[in-house]
């Protein structure tokens, strides 16, 4: 009786700090988490001007209206921040997209920005593409 007492307060005492430390991921910025990857896949996607999507969509061999040249976005696995500023509230991040359309890839290197106001809300800003 007293090992499993002992084993369970054991697991408490090890799951707290496991706790506090999950709890406090919320609070730093990074260029990789999913609310960044999602941020960046919006703005690219929004831009109905985006170079990378025409590209791949003017060397498609499918039909503009089919629902197989709808652009379809991926970012790489790898997203490094690239730079840091001295208060730790901007990063400067770059990765790989990719934006299929039809049968046409197109990839290009993509460089944004992940900013944390003093309020703690967080913007994503992507660098325009350059070609």
């Amino acid at each position: 009786m007293w090992m499993l007492n002992s084993r369970g307060r054991s697991l408490a005492v090890c799951g707290v700090p496991l706790l506090l430390l999950l709890g406090g991921c919320g609070d730093k910025l990074d260029c990789d988490s999913i609310e960044t990857r999602n941020a960046v896949l919006r703005t690219v996607a929004d831009d109905h001007r985006n170079p990378l999507v025409n590209y791949a969509a003017k060397n498609s061999a499918a039909p503009a209206n089919a629902d197989t040249a709808k652009p379809l976005y991926l970012l790489g696995e790898r997203i490094v921040t690239t730079s840091v500023s001295a208060d730790k509230r901007t990063l400067q991040c770059s990765g790989a997209i990719s934006v299929s359309v039809g049968d046409t890839k197109a990839s290009k290197e993509i460089d944004f920005t992940v900013q944390q106001a003093s309020d703690g809300a967080v913007s994503v800003s992507v660098v325009p593409f350059q070609f």
